[in-house]
This record gives C-alpha cells, sequence and structure tokens, in this order.
C-alpha cells in the first residue's frame, strides 16, 4: 500500500491517453519490448509521494497542513512521449508536460514548506505510460527512443489538455486507487 498528493485527468484526456498507449505498444510490439502498460483508471500525475503507511491520525494533520495551501485551478497539457526519465528509471515510459509544469513546481514548493519534512527528490511532472518489464541494450535504448520521438511528433500530444482543480490523496493497495481527501482550487 502507498500514499500520495496527486492529480488525475478528465474522462476525455484518458480516452485520448488510452490512444497514445495504443500507437506506442504497437510501437514496442514491433520491436519486441514488452511492456506494463499502466490501467486507464490509474492515470495520474504525482506531486508528492508520501509513503507505504499513513495513519488516520496522520492524515487528519496532513489535511490540517494542506487545508493552509490555496492554489488556482490551471491547465495541463503534454508534449511528448520519452522513455527513461532518470538513469534510475530507464524503463519508465511517460508524457511530459507542455503547460502546467511551473504551477506544479510552485504547489510542491508550498506542500513541502507544510509538510515540513525535508524532500528534495528531483520533481519531473509527467504522468507515466508504463514500465519496459526487461533491460535494454544500448543500442535497443537509442532505437527505441529515437521511434518514440517520432512517434510523438505525429499524435499530436497538445490537443490532450485538462483543468487541474483539485488536489487528491491517493492510496494505492495493490494497483487499486482510492481518493482518501481532496483540496479544491481556491
Amino acid at each position: 500500500m502507498s500514499y500520495f498528493l496527486g492529480f488525475v485527468p478528465d474522462k476525455e484526456s484518458v480516452n485520448k491517453i488510452q490512444n497514445v498507449v495504443k500507437e506506442a505498444d504497437s510501437l514496442f510490439s514491433d520491436f519486441g519490448i514488452p511492456v506494463r502498460w499502466v490501467k486507464a483508471n490509474t492515470y495520474h500525475i504525482t506531486l508528492y509521494y508520501l509513503g507505504e503507511s499513513l495513519s488516520f491520525l496522520n492524515q487528519m494533520l496532513l489535511k490540517k497542513k494542506l487545508s493552509k495551501i490555496s492554489f488556482k485551478e490551471f491547465k495541463i497539457s503534454f508534449k511528448n512521449i520519452k522513455v527513461g526519465i532518470s538513469r534510475s528509471y530507464k524503463e519508465l515510459v511517460y508524457l511530459d508536460l507542455s503547460e502546467g509544469g511551473e504551477e506544479l513546481r510552485e504547489l510542491l514548493s508550498q506542500v513541502r514548506k507544510e509538510i515540513g519534512e525535508k524532500d528534495t527528490s528531483l520533481f519531473i511532472p509527467h504522468l507515466t505510460l508504463g514500465r519496459i518489464s526487461e533491460d535494454l541494450s544500448k543500442e535497443e535504448y537509442r532505437n527505441v527512443s529515437i521511434d518514440i520521438a517520432k512517434l510523438s511528433k505525429k499524435l499530436n500530444l497538445e490537443d490532450i489538455e485538462f483543468t487541474v482543480d483539485t488536489l487528491y490523496l491517493i492510496q494505492n493497495k495493490n494497483g487499486v486507487y482510492s481518493f482518501k481527501m481532496k483540496f479544491e482550487a481556491r
């Protein structure tokens, strides 16, 4: 089980993201590379990871702290499909953001300040599509990256956008997400 603060796309965006996944899956299948794709009902953008457990008391404290945060609604749109967000996550297949990244960073700064933890982890706003299930050689990785970049240009990813107006506390229990709290833009 794990807990995080995050955002979920609207239904129309989820449908468009599913179409992107179908196209990407076809590309990976052509290479013979297995990918574990994220289920459409769990598409999200993580703002802040809270850990493997969160007691009822800690949830109430979190609610009190986060109720002090104010944010205005903003748009998120996407730019490219990419592979490998960092050296330690080379297997990640994701959408990077065209719009909304700065707003997410500002909101993360407020959350870190209110929660009071010394979280200095690198924050790269993205929406995870899947994870490659096997290690790729440098050549395979390079080829996939090039072809994914070409695919990105064909798909008009900027057309996928949604308005962020609610921050959720999400519990992930064996791949089943439940919304424990919500904090609306104001």
